[in-house]
C-alpha cells in the first residue's frame, strides 16, 4: 500500500515522530463502503419526500396525542374535585391514559426510526438491509420507508422468535 511518511521533531532520531497517512491511491474503495444504496438519485428523493411527510403526519399526531393526555387529565382533575368516583370509571380512564402514553412512545420511536432512515440516505446506505446486507425491495419501502430489514430478515427473525 503506498503511503505519504511525514516526520515532526528536531534534532535527534529519537525525537522524531512518524506518521503515515494514506494516500487517496491507496486507499480501499471507500465510495462503494458508502454508497451502497442500490437505489438511483431520483428514488432517493421520493422516498426521501416520503420519510419527511411522514415525519411531519407523526408529529402532528403526537402533538394531538399529547393534547389528548392533557385534556384527559384536566378533566381527571375536575372531576376528582367534584365527586367522588366510581372505581370503573376510574379504571376507564387510567386505562385510556395509559393507551394514549403507549401511542406517544411508538410514534417518538417510528420519528427515531424515520430519523434514521433519512440518515441512511445521507450516507448512502438506504436501500440495504442490516441484517442481510441484500437489497431492501421497493414496494416494502413504499409501505415502510423507514425500515432496516427485508422481509427475507423479518421472516427469519420471526421463525427464530418463535422457538
Amino acid at each position: 500500500m503506498e503511503t505519504i511518511s511525514t516526520f515532526t521533531g528536531l534534532n535527534t532520531s529519537t525525537d522524531l515522530t512518524l506518521h503515515n497517512f494514506f494516500t487517496p491511491d491507496a486507499m480501499p474503495n471507500s465510495d462503494a463502503q458508502i454508497n451502497r444504496t442500490p437505489y438511483s438519485k431520483e428514488e432517493l428523493e421520493h422516498f426521501k419526500k416520503l420519510l419527511i411527510k411522514q415525519r411531519e403526519e407523526t408529529v402532528d399526531e403526537m402533538d394531538q396525542l399529547k393534547e389528548s393526555l392533557e385534556d384527559l387529565k384536566a378533566r381527571a382533575a375536575d372531576e376528582a374535585s367534584a365527586q367522588a368516583h366510581h372505581p370503573g370509571d376510574i379504571g376507564t380512564e387510567e386505562n385510556e391514559e395509559e393507551t394514549l402514553y403507549l401511542l406517544v412512545e411508538r410514534n417518538q420511536d417510528k420519528l427515531e426510526e424515520i430519523e434514521a432512515a433519512l440518515q441512511r440516505i445521507e450516507l448512502g446506505t438506504y436501500g440495504v438491509c442490516e441484517d442481510t446486507g441484500t437489497k431492501i425491495q421497493k414496494e416494502r419501502l413504499e409501505a415502510i420507508p423507514y425500515t432496516r430489514y427485508s422481509v427475507e430478515a423479518r421472516k427469519t427473525d420471526d421463525a427464530a422468535s418463535r422457538q
